[in-house]
């Protein structure tokens, strides 16, 4: 059986001055370093085998006299992919594997999806039956357990698209409902995940952008839409904080609301509500002509006003600092009066070692008073 040098020399020498010498040279580097790679498994192995072929295809190539950059260049990525190839093809299966179940998931997300607005709509034309009086107990019951299932769905969008699709089909109390949908689905997106500023501000977006493109498509009652949206966010922000507050302030010290990083908190917490104009700021220069007219009439009202919103950072913070407070390990009356004598007795040490000091300086400067008193009187 002929040496891999050997085939090697022979593929060189029958190709060199075909145009397309340097494709020739790299399929006949792999193919011969692949049969030559391909049954070692460990790695250690594999690269000095690497090396090995490295320098019998080096020695062809000086050989034939054409062991130049480019020919060599063409060795090595040979070389290097025929050493990596199960490598690769393991990733690119993996890589495959991973996009369909992307696409089982979300086919499943749209199932459920399904499942859960057809059972709303029938819930829906049941409660529309039922008396007045229950009516509207059982609407805001169903619309809230609905929202409940956001975050887990991935459906913020599509909710506040189908919800203020609604509110405009009705096509009466545009503004206030749109102030009710959005002030809930902001507060029920952010209520139990993770209490982070970028939370607040990504759901918030979501649905200010979704009130924007329904705005821009529905220009007579674009006004509404935008006015009850930029209400809603902010108001479901502040009944967030407001929540957040209340389980710091009366939950037990043992509460799964205490694994938080408080300190992290208080430093997200900061000018939130400056990064909500902000943020209606940005949206507001996707837009021109109506749309981004009213909008900024919002944030113009919005940017004197968002006291409460800070009032309600403020008041977060400091429940957050009383609590942390509370949680700090409660120290003696001995422990006290030890430190205090320790504390005491390192005055007095401090005082006596001044009081020697001082008194050195002191003597120092009667013996400079009278050597120069006596050097005086030599003098005269």
């Amino acid at each position: 059986m002929e040496s891999i040098q050997t085939i090697f020399s022979n593929v060189i020498k029958e190709n060199r001055d075909n145009q397309h010498f340097l494709k020739i040279l790299g399929d006949t580097c792999f193919e011969l370093s692949r049969k030559k790679i391909q049954r070692l498994k460990d790695d250690k192995k594999i690269q000095n085998r690497v090396a090995e072929l490295f320098e019998q295809y080096c020695k062809v190539l000086e050989n034939e006299g054409i062991k130049n950059t480019a020919n060599l260049s063409v060795i090595i990525e040979s070389l290097l992919k025929a050493a990596n190839q199960d490598k690769e093809e393991f990733l690119y299966k993996t890589l495959y594997e991973i996009e369909q179940l992307k696409k089982s998931a979300q086919n499943q997300k749209n199932e459920i999806k399904n499942s859960i607005t057809n059972t709303y709509n029938i819930l829906e034309k049941h409660i529309n039956s039922l008396p007045q009086d229950l009516k509207g107990v059982a609407l805001e019951a169903l619309n809230d357990t609905k929202l409940n299932a956001l975050e887990m769905l991935g459906i913020l969008r599509e909710t506040t698209e189908e919800a203020l699709l609604t509110t405009l089909e009705k096509g009466s109390d545009i503004e206030d409902t749109t102030f009710q949908v959005t002030k809930n689905l902001t507060f029920q997106a952010i209520k139990d995940g993770e209490f982070a500023k970028r939370r607040f501000l990504s759901t918030t977006s979501t649905i200010m952008d979704v009130a924007l493109e329904l705005a821009n498509a529905n220009l007579a009652y674009s006004k509404e839409l935008i006015n009850g949206a930029v209400r809603g966010t902010k108001e479901g922000i502040l009944k967030a904080l407001d929540k957040f507050k209340n389980d710091i302030k009366f939950a037990p010290k043992d509460d799964d609301v205490f694994g938080q990083n408080f300190e992290e908190i208080k430093k997200d917490l900061v000018k939130i509500e400056d990064d909500y104009i902000q943020m209606l700021r940005d949206l507001s220069n996707q837009y021109d002509g109506k749309i981004q007219e009213a909008l900024k009439e919002n944030i113009e009202k919005y940017d004197n006003s968002v006291e409460k919103i800070k009032r309600a950072t403020a008041e977060a913070k400091e429940v957050i600092t009383q609590r942390l407070e509370e949680f700090k390990p409660n120290v003696s009356l001995e422990e006290i009066k030890e430190k205090a004598e320790t504390k005491f007795e390192s005055f007095k040490k401090d005082v006596n070692e001044l009081g020697k000091k001082a008194n050195e300086t002191l003597e120092s400067i009667k013996q400079n008073e009278t050597t120069k008193k006596q050097q005086v009187k030599q003098k005269n």
